[in-house]
């Protein structure tokens, strides 16, 4: 009769990397990956040398770390650091899981910086996006492309940034999760909103690429950093047309961070549909009777 080892090595895809390839010097590395696998139990008393994802398809996990467990029903997975006693089962039969390990230089560094940084499982608001991840991965692992410790690089790399996009803690919410992970922006927005503001400084914050932080931010605001920005600053700037009349149109720009007057005057309108001085002259100085 087959064994649970057996099955899980028959069942779905994975394949693992050559320890050449494990060991070389790229931030992020590919190790190893495997979809619709049958997970059988596992226990591991030193650990796994490299990061792990397992993300459950059907079924549940169950993932034992000294006093804690864990639970991953779909939608969910655990994410694993290397080196940690642990060990994992079916809580409920059939296990079907998607997994992926990695390692690399930068990977510690960078799933801190996300707020992932230990043992713990999340639950995942897109579990498609990782999964195109995990098969993408397993096409670069089967391919003798001389190259593909490269592209396995930036698989891992591009895993990561969704990792910040989809996950979250068990039990919570992703759009919590990203308010919180977008509050440094968020923050300096309104810290130095009289000052020019551009995106790769705003992703700085956050610790992601302009791009990915674009894609973030308009999933969470529903506008776009620019459109988001200019709204601020509209609204800065009604305010201060009403409380200092004495102060000029052009000083008040300045203020709340334009630089061209016709430019404040345009984006103005777009949102109020008058110009400031109209606005000033129609709502009258804060306080009036």
């Amino acid at each position: 009769m087959e064994n649970q080892h057996e099955r899980g090595r028959r069942d779905g895809e994975f394949v693992l990397g050559m320890p050449s390839e494990i060991a070389n010097e790229l931030p992020y590395q590919l190790v190893g990956a495997g979809c619709d696998f049958f997970q059988y139990p596992v226990k591991r008393p030193f650990g796994f040398p490299a990061f792990q994802w397992i993300q459950t398809i059907s079924g549940a996990g169950r993932l034992d770390q000294g006093q804690s467990s864990h639970t991953a029903r779909p939608g969910e997975g655990f994410l694993l650091y290397p080196d940690e006693p642990h060990s994992y089962r079916a809580q409920e039969e059939p296990w079907y899981v998607h997994w992926i390990t990695f390692s690399g230089y930068h990977v510690g560094d960078m799933l801190s910086y996300l707020g992932m940084a230990t043992t713990a499982s999340y639950g995942v608001a897109e579990p498609m996006a990782l999964a195109g991840h995990i098969r993408k991965a397993l096409g670069i692992l089967a391919s003798d492309y001389p190259l593909r410790g490269i592209d396995g690089s930036v698989v891992i790399y591009q895993l990561m940034m969704d990792f910040f996009k989809f996950l979250h803690p068990a039990g919570g919410t992703s759009h919590d999760a990203h308010v919180r992970r977008l509050k440094p922006a968020l923050d300096r927005i309104e810290r130095e909103i009289h000052r020019p503001l551009t995106l790769e400084d705003l992703a700085q914050e956050v610790g992601v690429t302009p791009q990915y932080f674009c894609e973030l931010f308009k999933s969470i605001t529903r506008y776009r950093p620019t459109e988001y920005i200019n709204q601020r600053r509209v609204e800065r700037a009604k305010n201060l047309l009403l409380r200092n009349p004495l102060d000029k149109v052009h000083d008040i720009a300045r203020q709340v961070g334009f630089e061209s007057d016709s430019y404040f005057s345009r984006v103005f309108r777009k949102y109020e549909g008058v110009s400031p001085r109209t606005y000033r002259e129609t709502n009258g100085p804060l306080g009036d009777a």
